[in-house]
């Protein structure tokens, strides 16, 4: 039987030995002098006094036999995945207003619209419609805005109906919030979570109490900050297990702030159980933001830089978990999946979450959605695969890359990943035994 070695290794040469790392297992070594010679040398995998070195690079699948084609067993999975899957998603925006008038926001200009009841009965009308033809085994919830909290009586009643809806046709139900966390109060929290089965929500903070309050700031322009890490605090130590998730949108204006943020979030209970803390890089599209401030955004290789050399030496530094790989998946955009509706707050539907508010972009509407029309099929037959795409070690942590962009301009949009995984697994590693813990 001939080997080879696995398309998705990467390989890093480091001290007197290598780094191997698989992007589609995420299995993650280091390799001394012996073991990388042998690695790079194929004549000794047929050995038969280094059979057991050549078991544990195939149990690791960082070597492979030649009947496995593991490039074209992902791009099976990717397809398979994108038209056959078991899980219906809905993401609902029960109204785009918003009590917040952050400056970086996609909603800037966007009509404030709120779901009336006639709106309301015609969405649970065409859900129910969807899980009896699709028969899922389970069912995902966004609550989306604007600020979705604003009519908190509009979530709970879906919830109700998800509920009821579970029973009825026997699949699983989960639920999740994305919200700026300023009327996530204890009692919400505890509705939320009994009524409406919502077990996470999303929140962000922007950095330290004056940073935050600077970018995130009420109509009023009031401060948010410590309303929002008392709302946090009371919601960990609540005795559900209702997760918060913590984002942090970076740009260059708040990079060198992010240190103070992580120290006080340090200080929250229960937050090795129920608090999460990711950092995203402000993408507010360039028509939105004033021409003089463009140059405040990041590329994604330029956060990807930020990332490695700022972002995960603090989350060690503040106990925080920094051990994190990108993730994979197969789909990474449900817009181009029949499984995944945005239901805006005026009935329109859209596919992908930057669209919502914006009535040229819907793909049809709660009342008269059909699989059929041009706008919907314009986003569900879309290649998201570029011959760049299909040939490259980094597809299975991008799924290449935002489809939206990619309909718009024609180019790949490539995630950090790409340009500073090496960097990152240097990192993870020598922090790794700085902890004393084995590679």
């Amino acid at each position: 039987m001939k080997f080879h070695k696995n398309f998705y290794n990467l390989e890093i040469p480091y001290k007197d030995g290598m780094l191997l790392y698989n992007i589609l297992n995420q299995n993650f070594v280091f390799l001394n002098r012996e073991y990388t010679e042998f690695y790079n040398n194929e004549g000794k995998w047929y050995n038969s006094a280094n059979e057991s070195k050549l078991k544990e690079f195939m149990d690791a699948e960082f070597i492979v036999p030649d009947s496995i084609d593991e490039r074209n067993a992902y791009l099976k999975n990717f397809y398979f995945s994108r038209w056959f899957s078991k899980k219906l998603l809905f993401t609902i925006v029960p109204t785009t207003a918003c009590n917040f008038r952050c400056p970086y926001c996609f909603e800037q200009g966007i009509k404030y619209v709120t779901m009336t009841d006639g709106v309301i009965k015609k969405t649970k009308n065409l859900i129910e419609e969807r899980i009896k033809i699709f028969k899922p085994q389970s069912v995902s919830v966004s609550y989306y805005g604007g600020e979705p909290l604003l009519e908190l009586n509009k979530i709970l009643e879906f919830g109700r109906f998800f509920k009821r809806l579970s029973m009825l046709y026997g699949f699983t139900y989960s639920a999740d919030i994305v919200t700026n966390g300023y009327l996530l109060s204890e009692n919400v929290v505890l509705e939320l979570y009994n009524e409406a089965g919502v077990t996470s929500a999303q929140v962000t903070l922007d950095g330290p109490e004056d940073i935050h309050d600077s970018r995130r700031f009420l109509q009023g322009k009031g401060r948010t900050f410590r309303k929002i890490v008392t709302n946090i605090k009371n919601a960990l130590l609540l005795d559900i297990n209702f997760v918060i998730r913590v984002r942090v949108n970076v740009d260059r204006t708040n990079v060198n702030h992010l240190k103070e943020l992580l120290m006080e979030l340090s200080q929250l209970p229960q937050r090795k159980k129920k608090l999460e803390i990711y950092f995203s890089p402000v993408t507010g599209e360039k028509d939105k933001i004033e021409q003089e401030e463009n140059s405040i955004l990041f590329t994604e290789e330029e956060f990807g830089r930020v990332y490695v050399d700022k972002i995960i030496p603090l989350l060690k530094k503040y106990d925080f978990h920094y051990e994190r790989y990108p993730d994979i998946s197969y789909v990474f955009c449900g817009g181009i999946t029949p499984y995944h509706l945005i239901i805006d707050s005026d009935g329109s539907i859209k596919k992908c979450f930057d669209l919502v508010g914006r009535d040229e972009e819907s793909v049809g509407h709660v009342e008269s959605y059909r699989e059929d029309d041009v706008k919907v099929l314009r986003w569900e037959l879309f290649e998201p695969l570029s011959e760049e795409c299909k040939n490259c070690k980094f597809l299975p942590v991008c799924g290449g890359g935002c489809p939206y962009k990619k309909m718009q301009t024609g180019k790949n949009v490539c995630e950090p990943w790409r340009y500073v995984l090496k960097d990152l697994l240097i990192k993870i590693y020598e922090l790794k035994e700085e902890n004393g813990e084995k590679g």
